[in-house]
């Protein structure tokens, strides 16, 4: 029965053993033999194939299935064979081994030993020491041999399988010619949607800051309006009692001497009403100049913020070259609202005032 490739022959304990001891045998037979050539030169093949038979294992799969276990089973029944019969069966072993080392030479990728061709040119120079189906098997194993050999390697199930590789490859490259187009568009693809949505939520974002500008906006210019009707209103609480006082002294100009004392007695209210009518007005009209040029600068950020867009990408870009390119732009948008404040009188002020100007009455 053939050995199987995975599992080792020449390097099988048993084998082994038996080929140590064939060499024994042969080195003691060659001493007295009339086939000492012969019989040397297998020794030699022996102690190659058991020094290197791992090596022989592996390159010498086609003789170890056709001959291996003949082969074996002669070296084993060699010690048993009658002595007259040793010569014919040594150069049958010989034509077998040098089957599987004409093998070993053939396959295996390195260049053959020194040894092993002097093998082979003793084969050459002593061809007619081989005679009937002996010199057929080193016929067979010098000239047709390896073609038989390459023919089963070529045949074998991996080899048909490399055969499939180059059109596997050009089977592969169509395809990954195509994965590579498809994910080129997919990555281009990707590419537009993440920058449409960069550039949505860029828009969204300067739209949000002009929305808040505008409700901002709307907010002061309710405020705004609500501060001119209030200056409205306050000039004409003010003017109303000088001219109800006037038009009442131009009406009773005969009694007015009689009632003399009346009016020089309301006058200091109606002066000190008219004091804090006036400064109410003076804090409405600062309030209404303020909320003017709050609205004044709302108005100034909303175009700002129309015109500029993609600001954090645009001002990185910009920054490169020009750090301070975009402050003055980011101090008016970035900056609150002024509301001068400064021009505005205090309440205690104005207290101030209405008690200086009532001493000054009662002084008098």
């Amino acid at each position: 029965m053939t050995e199987s490739s995975d599992t080792p022959f020449f390097a099988a304990p048993e084998n082994l053993e038996s080929l140590r001891l064939y060499s024994r045998t042969l080195r003691i037979f060659s001493a007295t033999s009339d086939s000492e050539m012969v019989a040397k030169t297998l020794l030699k093949i022996i102690e190659l194939m058991i020094s290197n038979a791992a090596r022989f294992d592996e390159y010498c799969t086609a003789n170890i299935e056709w001959i291996g276990d003949s082969f074996m089973r002669e070296v084993r029944e060699f010690p048993n064979t009658p002595e007259e019969k040793k010569s014919e069966i040594i150069t049958s072993n010989f034509t077998s081994a040098f089957r599987f080392l004409c093998e070993l030479e053939f396959v295996q990728p390195a260049e053959p030993s020194h040894e092993v061709r002097k093998i082979g040119l003793f084969v050459d120079e002593n061809f007619e020491l081989f005679t009937g189906n002996d010199r057929t098997q080193i016929t067979f194993a010098r000239h047709s041999m390896p073609v038989q050999v390459a023919k089963k390697l070529l045949n074998d199930p991996a080899i048909a399988e490399f055969r499939k590789f180059s059109q596997t490859v050009k089977e592969a490259s169509s395809l990954k010619a195509d994965w590579d187009s498809e994910l080129e568009e997919r990555r281009l693809h990707v590419e537009a949607i993440q920058q449409g949505l960069k550039n949505v939520t860029s828009s969204y974002n300067f739209v949000g800051l002009v929305d808040g500008f505008r409700q901002l906006a709307i907010s002061k210019r309710t405020e705004r309006r609500i501060a001119f009707w209030s200056l409205i209103l306050l000039a004409v609480v003010m003017t109303t009692p000088p001219v109800v006082q006037i038009s009442y002294v131009f009406t009773h100009l005969d009694a007015i001497e009689s009632k003399k004392g009346l009016l020089l007695y309301t006058l200091p209210t109606i002066l000190a009403i008219e004091i804090i009518l006036i400064y109410f007005f003076r804090v409405v009209l600062a309030q209404f100049r303020s909320v003017k040029a709050q609205i004044l600068q709302l108005d100034l950020r909303i175009a700002l913020c129309q015109f500029v867009q993609s600001y954090a990408e645009y001002s990185k870009k910009i920054r490169k070259d020009d750090p301070s390119a975009l402050a003055r732009f980011e101090a008016i948008v970035f900056s609150s609202l002024v509301s001068e404040s400064e021009g505005i009188p205090s309440t205690f002020d104005g207290t101030e005032q209405l008690a200086n100007l009532i001493k000054s009455v009662r002084g008098t």
